[in-house]
């Protein structure tokens, strides 16, 4: 049975006496028959040949592009997921080189905190030497090392501690530097603690405060 036939059976069938009104434009679409080698309307097509022809579309890889040069279905999917993937180990690589960067940028700011600290020390001990030559010294002087808070473990109840501290630190008058203190067992002798070692590399924290 035609299709338009078919279509008006089953509008006669129905309670309102008709089907959708797209129904009965098919004849304004058209379907390409290969076995016909030519474009018929679909409201012409046998209904089984229909089902057929709608069969054969579903199981075609290529029903979302027919073009050659763009392949299948298969090979668009096949080239995004390499796409993905080269993404993904770019990302990782861009990650791990900005990871680098970081411990190269901790590390000079450990040394430039070692040398601040050896200037200091021998500003001290000029200080404390000219004070004591010419009987200034002053006893009241806080004596031993510059950082105000140390040994505070390297977790998460230390971190919370220093962060803690910033908050309400008074820094208008203060600064507060959080420093890595004790190198961990495992990364002893592998040259880490040369100019003083990265939090990350730590098992303790020290914190420095200073007058501005």
């Amino acid at each position: 049975m035609k299709i338009y036939k078919l279509v008006n059976v089953l509008g006669a069938m129905n309670d309102t006496g008709k089907l959708a009104s797209d129904m009965y434009e098919l004849g304004k679409k058209r379907y390409y028959s290969e076995s016909h080698g030519q474009e018929i309307p679909i409201s012409e097509m046998d209904f089984q040949y229909l089902v057929r022809a709608f069969i054969k579309l579903c199981e075609q890889e290529d029903m979302l592009d027919r073009s050659e040069h763009m392949g299948t279905t298969k090979e668009l999917m096949e080239k995004i997921k390499d796409l993905e993937a080269r993404d993904t180990l770019e990302y990782h690589d861009l990650h791990g080189k900005i990871d680098k960067l970081d411990n190269i940028i901790s590390e000079k700011d450990d040394y430039i905190d070692h040398l601040r600290e050896k200037i200091k020390g021998l500003e001290d001990t000029v200080q404390h030497w000219y004070k004591k030559y010419n009987g200034l010294e002053d006893s009241s002087k806080t004596k031993g090392h510059r950082y105000v808070f140390s040994e505070i473990p390297n977790d998460e109840y230390g971190k919370k501690l220093t962060r803690g501290m910033k908050v309400y630190l008074n820094n208008e008058s203060y600064t507060m530097r959080v420093r890595g203190q004790h190198l961990k067992p495992e990364l002893r002798g592998q040259g880490k603690a040369s100019y003083g070692q990265s939090i990350e590399d730590s098992t303790h924290l020290r914190v420095y405060i200073d007058a501005i």
